[in-house]
């Protein structure tokens, strides 16, 4: 059988996969040709068949149309920065954020169209808030919609337990939630697509779990106000803006105020002894609460119980700590064959929520099992396990 050429653009090859963050070689390993192949695809010396040029757009997940234009598309638009960063540093996202965000935008779109076609209305939590608004009330107003009560958080038995308790109860109540570790947590901790159908939150797993909820919190506001964005919650640099400072600073005082509510708070502080030194009355609320050590110093400061000088000082030696910790259990894995399951890394990447969507829309006929194994970057044949992984019943399919 003859070779059939694609006569795609070669500028378009070039930008779906740098669009997709991909280096040559990266694009090279996933496709399946050689580098100088994929190179030469881009410069225009040589063009891929049919099959090949099919192959690509799985990988660059884009379709095959669009390497047909003359110009690239409009690509979503770049999220807005909330991040606070040392003074010079130019603001920039990289290769790995931008295709976390892409990916997001993908997913979201995907989930908005589904659910339109559901006959979904809106959801009425997005944008219900202002920056105007006390925190203590946009606090009371989340706890309230995603029905967490405080006692609830404080007879979790763990930090995890305490962040799956709001992560289960946000993804009930129509936030889409996935996490991936691939992102320095200096660039970023977080970011939210607020979008009043179907909001997505990420959260950055290389994150403590306890950090992971205090993050959870700070993107939940972000959807009550409906500011999308990236966030790292750092404790100092300079922020793009006024008004982003201003939404930042909101966000983190509604997070704290969802976390450890002030009444409750002042209480378990008040029923402490001064005599105790500072660390360890920390870990007790820590404990008491199921939150970070770095979230109850947080809290301190906000109430001017804490020095600026203080807080950093603490900060830097939880994060030194969470970094040893790190090491740590990366020299476990090297030296174990453990670690999560492909099923169970996978689900965690693309959410639960979303990977249920997929899969009760591929069972319903909805969709293609090859259009559900694209939409989860999996394998057909993996679409069942995934569900299973994700909590759905087992399929009645033949």
């Amino acid at each position: 059988m003859s070779r059939v050429e694609a006569l795609v653009t070669p500028e378009l090859i070039k930008w779906a996969r740098e669009s997709a963050g991909l280096t040559l070689d990266e694009a090279a390993k996933k496709i399946g040709r050689p580098e100088h192949e994929i190179a030469q695809w881009e410069s225009g010396e040589l063009r891929p068949s049919i099959a090949q040029a099919r192959k690509a757009c799985e990988v660059y997940r884009r379709p095959l149309a669009v390497l047909y234009l003359p110009l690239p598309p409009e690509d979503f638009d770049t999220l807005r920065d909330f991040r606070k960063l040392p003074r010079g540093v130019v603001r920039s996202y990289s290769s790995m954020l931008r295709r976390m965000i892409r990916t997001a935008v993908e997913h979201q779109s995907w989930v908005r169209d589904f659910l339109h076609s559901e006959g979904m209305p809106p959801l009425p939590f997005v944008g219900s808030e202002t920056t105007d608004t006390r925190p203590e009330e946009v606090a009371g107003a989340i706890r309230e919609a995603l029905e967490v009560d405080l006692s609830s958080q404080q007879k979790a038995t763990s930090r995890e337990a305490a962040l799956s308790l709001w992560m289960t109860h946000a993804e009930k109540n129509g936030i889409f939630i996935f996490r991936h570790g691939l992102i320095d947590l200096e660039e970023c901790r977080g970011f939210t697509l607020a979008d009043p159908v179907a909001p997505f939150v990420y959260l950055n797993s290389a994150d403590a779990l306890a950090g992971l909820l205090f993050t959870l919190a700070h993107e939940l506001c972000h959807i009550w106000i409906q500011e999308s964005g990236v966030s790292n919650c750092a404790d100092s640099g300079d922020f793009a803006s006024s008004d982003d400072a201003k939404i930042e600073v909101f966000c983190n005082a509604v997070a704290s105020e969802i976390l450890l509510p002030s009444d409750a708070f002042n209480r378990e502080w008040a029923n402490m002894s001064s005599q105790v030194d500072l660390k360890t009355r920390i870990r007790h609320l820590s404990n008491v609460f199921k939150v970070s050590e770095e979230t109850v110093a947080r809290k301190l400061l906000e109430q001017n119980r804490l020095s600026q000088a203080g807080y950093r000082s603490l900060r830097q030696a939880y994060q030194k700590r969470w970094e040893e910790i790190q090491a740590m259990r990366r020299k476990h894995f090297r030296e174990s064959s453990g670690g999560p399951s492909y099923y169970l890394t996978k689900v965690t990447s693309n959410g639960y929520a979303y990977t249920q969507s997929v899969i009760s829309a591929y069972r319903s006929g909805s969709v293609s099992g090859r259009d559900a194994a694209t939409l989860l970057d999996a394998k057909v044949n993996h679409l069942d396990r995934l569900g299973g992984t994700a909590g759905m019943p087992a399929s009645l399919r033949a």
